[in-house]
């Protein structure tokens, strides 16, 4: 049973380095264990979030059977220190606001890398490998919302959401993904095309990228800052309120130009639940339609209330560690080595999500476009399945620290630096300590909770030549090694100068041919399993609960699918949702 207290914000799911920031975690996956939430204030329910902010639920629609009603359901509501969909790093906060703004692109599925068009008539032109011509769907509107008050979402407003970025500050936290645009033309209202400085394989993604919002240029103020005053977007539905740690909610946006006379619901509304108890209480009276849980609480929830349908998806999220190369004894591949491959992952899997996930490469395995596949990570060091395998890593890494202990002298103290949210909620270092232990003997391994603030500055400045966390994970390649790996890259910490290994991030970048590239990929991550400088262990397989009559709720890989919930729709004539 996990210790977390339900009522906590979750810990970041990124390592925060660099200008990169802080997150605050995933929305409502496995942070909902097995706690009762002693101690801490309940949630409100739905009901009392209707009591308490008149307003918040939108005006009903006609029902027609498969349009109306509000879709209520928990996670986290858990944010940073911005409201603005350009600085923001926090899951639970860009998946709202996915509900609220639009992209060019969208992604219809980010585990098969499926990309539509969102504002976006159509996919855009490609008359050459450094240019992309995009023309604006006609029908897309801003919310009719002051100041912008409904008027059309033009080419200007997509040029200045691209160069709002590139010209701002530090605190512009994905300033540098946009660096490899070169110009923006707009010929008229409703076309606009972006130059770019080289060809760039993963120019779709760039577009489709769960932070890649288009905004107004009213909505950000003398200071450039969007408030929370100010969140006018031209999404599938309008922003209503955001209150930290308890509720959430979005009305439906009429004028949406999705089309389809989407979206089906009427709002959405999001609940942190205080425990447990909550959720199954909630879901038991239907004041709450679905929640998005961990294993163990699933296969406990569904026991209690049979009717609930299941959906399940691997996410990207992982658990891993990272090693400082200049510091001792972490700068020798043997000791790095011998660390990794003694590490029990599968043990890790049932002690975090009771058995529901997976091993990983470098690209957590629910990302199936770009992960190295199964079938050769159980043949690599560290991953070996069943007794057998695990007494073959076992034995690799003695040897290891044996060669490494015949030459060198094995400090009295290494310090394993954590965030202290995940140690009191997982016990990642406890973990990571004892199975070090009880397979190498080794002792001297000291678990070093701290803050977010102060482990970002350790990280940040060399002073914490071993850490272990939680981290996002991302969707395309490129966004797993450039920054990391990269001889260049703006995250690359550790610092690994590997010249092969730029060459081939290099490579990847601009290979075209999608086969190649996943090829390019592959190798990469070969490499990084016999470097040992970052190391991803494990990710889970979260489950999805709700009533039959939820139909088409979406669930992904990462945060920011949120814009599917505009396909999603309540059977007000199905059984169960009698008594709702």
């Amino acid at each position: 049973m996990m210790r977390e207290r339900l009522g906590e914000k979750r810990v970041s799911r990124r390592w925060m380095l660099g200008a990169m920031g802080a997150t605050a975690g995933a929305a409502g996956l496995a942070a909902l264990r097995c706690s009762d939430g002693d101690g801490d204030s309940p949630a409100p329910t739905p009901t009392e979030i209707e009591n308490e902010t008149p307003g918040a639920s939108p005006t009903p629609r006609q029902q027609d059977g498969k349009r109306g009603e509000t879709l209520r359901f928990t996670g986290f509501v858990a944010r940073d220190q911005t409201f603005d969909p350009h600085k923001t790093q926090a899951g639970p906060f860009y998946g709202h606001q996915a509900l609220i703004y639009s992209r060019l692109l969208a992604y219809q599925d980010q585990a098969k890398g499926a990309i539509v068009p969102d504002l976006a008539a159509a996919m855009p032109e490609m008359p050459d490998g450094q240019t992309m011509v995009f023309r604006l769907n006609p029908n897309a509107r801003w919310h009719e919302l002051a100041p912008l008050n409904g008027r059309s979402v033009t080419a200007a407003d997509v040029k200045y959401s691209i160069e709002r970025q590139l010209a701002g500050d530090q605190s512009f936290v994905r300033k540098a993904q946009w660096s490899v645009i070169d110009g923006i033309d707009i010929p008229n209202e409703r076309t606009v095309t972006f130059k770019l400085k080289s060809p760039m394989a993963a120019l779709h993604h760039l577009f489709a990228d769960v932070h890649s919002f288009i905004v107004a240029p009213e909505v950000s103020g003398d200071k450039n800052d969007i408030g929370s005053t100010a969140q006018v977007g031209s999404g599938p539905f309008q922003w209503v309120e955001w209150v930290d740690g308890r509720h959430a909610s979005v009305r439906r946006n009429p004028n949406w130009h999705g089309g389809d006379r989407r979206p089906n619901l009427d709002g959405v509304s999001l609940v942190q639940p205080a425990s447990t108890a909550t959720v199954e209480g909630a879901l038991r009276t239907r004041e709450v339609d679905a929640a998005t849980v961990g294993r163990v609480l699933a296969d406990k929830l569904k026991k209690a209330i049979p009717q609930l349908t299941e959906t399940t998806m691997g996410h990207s999220q992982f658990f891993g560690m990272r090693f400082s190369l200049g510091n001792d004894p972490f700068n020798d591949l043997r000791f790095r080595s011998a660390v990794t491959i003694a590490l029990d992952r599968r043990a890790m899997i049932d002690k975090f999500f009771g058995g529901s996930g997976g091993v990983n490469p470098w690209v957590s395995w629910p990302m199936t476009d770009w992960a190295l596949p199964e079938t050769e990570l159980t043949t690599s060091p560290g991953y070996r399945p069943g007794a057998g395998g695990r007494g073959e890593d076992l034995r690799e890494a003695r040897a290891l620290l044996e060669a490494f202990k015949s030459e060198k002298k094995l400090k009295d103290d290494l310090p394993l630096f954590v965030l202290q949210e995940t140690e009191a909620a997982l016990e990642f270092g406890a973990t990571i300590k004892a199975q070090l232990a009880e397979s190498l003997g080794l002792e001297q391994v000291r678990v070093v909770p701290l803050p977010l603030a102060e482990l970002a500055r350790l990280l940040l400045t060399g002073e914490a030549p071993w850490a272990a966390a939680p981290d996002n994970g991302w969707i395309d390649l490129d966004d797993w090694v450039y920054p990391y790996f990269h001889a260049n890259g703006t995250k690359n910490s550790f610092p690994l100068r590997d010249a092969e290994m730029t060459a081939m991030i290099d490579a990847q970048r601009v290979e075209l041919d999608k086969n190649a590239r996943r090829e390019i990929g592959y190798n990469i991550q070969r490499r990084l399993l016999a470097l040992n400088v970052g190391v991803n262990l494990v990710s889970e397989r979260v489950v999805s609960l709700a009533w039959p009559y939820v139909k088409g709720f979406p669930l992904d890989t990462a945060d920011g699918y949120q814009h599917r919930f505009a396909d999603c729709w309540i059977d007000q004539a199905d059984p169960t949702f009698r008594g709702r």
